[in-house]
């Protein structure tokens, strides 16, 4: 089940290609065919079993700050799930949260940003028996807030042995991407989105299953054909990303590993085209077994040398907003004020982005990414690019000189960029996350980078500030950085103060 050295060079090759930069920008010449655009939603062509979740959300009275994780992960809760609960965490992950008329129809927005809002993410649930639920698995239809049984009976323990799990959960959450309803905009890069926008729904669901008091830990490594079985996907057009086991749960009875059902499903649009590129990705990082991980050298913490004088951030500002107000309020920021923000500011959510994501296999603490921090506008901070160093709570320049110009050039000349007042930029040392994981540490990576901005988003958007996620001329970035030869940037998140709340006269 370990992976070899050829999967590995399989995606560090699909990395490469599908890297931008300003040639190949330039060159791209994608156009969108809004004829054969994607529906947002799975829909199935056949009547099943309907389970409508309760429309008023659950009110938990946690705030964000609540809601993250502390100095250990995963959380711990020992509260009973329920199908309310339940309906929270799901709501609060990949809800609709609003709509606007737009033309002929409805924008649909929803509980977690998504690249291009094509959320081409979809969360199935294998559930034992629920107060108010019956054992079973169920697709979470979002569109109508609904979950749709596509198997009656207790699944967890071929679940369970999948995901190679020593303790049996009340639920277990499984998120996949539907590959088309994002590669329709953006090709064969859809593939790292598939774990931005699974990660950044994860954060999510992580902060509501904590407000709840839910158990809640994730995992990565899990036989991929097994799980996809389960939940009735094909693992080719839509696979798995992702499991977040939920709260404590009797024993799983055993039961055999099911066959794939191959449910009718209504056709994403008339003429869904292939990417090679992203399937050749997925077939390196496949597993068919809870695989081991290798063993992490043991050196001198990263935290621990510094290249100049540390710069320490003080206490961040808290969190104290609600998390259920902040999500159903949230939104993708489209234009920054060229304003600054304070530094308590920035170091709540630094602070917030380094909490640590811990999945399955991991050491207490491990670290799939560093962050750096291009600042453009902080109060007491001079215009620079830093690393943050989140165990002194400190930033350690990189180089400091103006930089808006080239914050906006890096993030692929999006005026985004240079207008915000901070560019967060997660970076993996990728091959040594390869050495250590094999190839299913490219998805890993991405995932923990993910998580960690969509904690970003939450602690932004509770401060009254705006987040985008934005993309990136990849080499440029990493050698305007400084990080080591052969690093990834995994995530790029955008904070600062949205125009429509400038300053008066701003």
């Amino acid at each position: 089940m370990t992976q070899s050295r050829s999967e590995a060079e399989a995606i560090l090759a699909y990395h490469e290609a599908t890297k931008h930069s300003v040639e190949s920008v330039r060159r791209g010449g994608h156009m969108l065919d809004f004829t054969n655009m994607p529906r947002p939603w799975k829909l199935y062509d056949a009547p099943l079993p309907e389970v409508p979740l309760p429309q008023q959300l659950t009110r938990t009275g946690v705030s964000v700050e609540g809601a993250l994780p502390g100095d250990r992960f995963p959380v711990a809760g020992d509260s009973e799930l329920t199908l309310s609960n339940l309906a929270s965490v799901l709501q609060l992950s990949a809800g609709v949260t609003k709509r606007l008329r737009a033309g002929n129809g409805y924008m649909y927005f929803r509980a977690a940003a998504c690249t291009g809002a094509l959320y081409h993410i979809e969360l199935y649930v294998v559930s034992g028996p629920l107060s108010g639920l019956p054992a079973g698995v169920y697709q979470y239809g979002a569109h109508d807030n609904t979950l749709r049984m596509l198997r009656a009976g207790d699944f967890r323990a071929p679940a369970m042995q999948a995901a190679g799990l020593e303790h049996t959960p009340a639920a277990i959450v499984v998120y996949t991407s539907t590959f088309w309803r994002n590669s329709w905009k953006y090709g064969s890069r859809t593939y790292r989105h598939a774990f931005w926008d699974g990660g950044t729904i994860l954060a999510h669901s992580m902060a509501a299953a904590h407000a709840n008091g839910l158990w809640a830990n994730l995992v990565t490594r899990y036989a991929d054909a097994a799980i996809n079985d389960v939940i009735d996907v094909d693992g080719e057009t839509e696979v798995s990303v992702a499991l977040l086991p939920l709260g404590a749960g009797l024993d799983a009875p055993p039961v055999d590993a099911p066959a794939r059902l191959d449910m009718p499903v209504v056709p994403l649009s008339r003429n869904p085209i292939d990417y090679p590129l992203i399937r050749e990705a997925h077939a390196a990082t496949t597993l068919t077994g809870p695989s081991p991980v290798g063993s992490m050298e043991k050196g001198e913490g990263k935290d621990s040398a510094s290249g100049g004088d540390l710069i320490p951030l003080g206490e961040g500002e808290l969190l104290t907003r609600e998390l259920e107000d902040v999500i159903l309020r949230r939104g993708s920021s489209r234009r920054f004020a060229r304003e600054p923000i304070s530094l308590p500011a920035l170091a709540a959510m630094l602070d917030a982005a380094a909490r640590p994501t811990e999945p399955d296999g991991a050491d207490a603490g491990e670290a799939f990414n560093d962050l750096y921090v291009i600042a453009n506008a902080v109060d007491g901070l001079p215009e620079g690019i830093y690393r943050y160093r989140p165990s002194l709570r400190s930033l350690d320049p990189v180089s400091v000189s103006g930089t808006r110009v080239l914050s906006e050039h890096l993030d692929l000349d999006q005026p985004l960029g240079g207008d915000a007042a901070a560019d967060l930029y997660f970076i993996a040392d990728m091959p040594a996350v390869l050495d250590r994981w094999g190839a299913r540490g490219y998805r890993t990576a991405h995932l923990d980078a993910s998580i960690r901005a969509g904690r970003v988003y939450l602690a932004a958007y509770a401060l009254g500030l705006g987040a985008t996620g934005l993309t990136f001329y990849d080499d440029e970035v990493v050698e305007a950085l400084g990080a080591a030869q052969g690093s990834a940037v995994t995530f790029l998140v955008a904070v600062g103060v949205p125009w429509r709340t400038r300053s008066a006269g701003g």
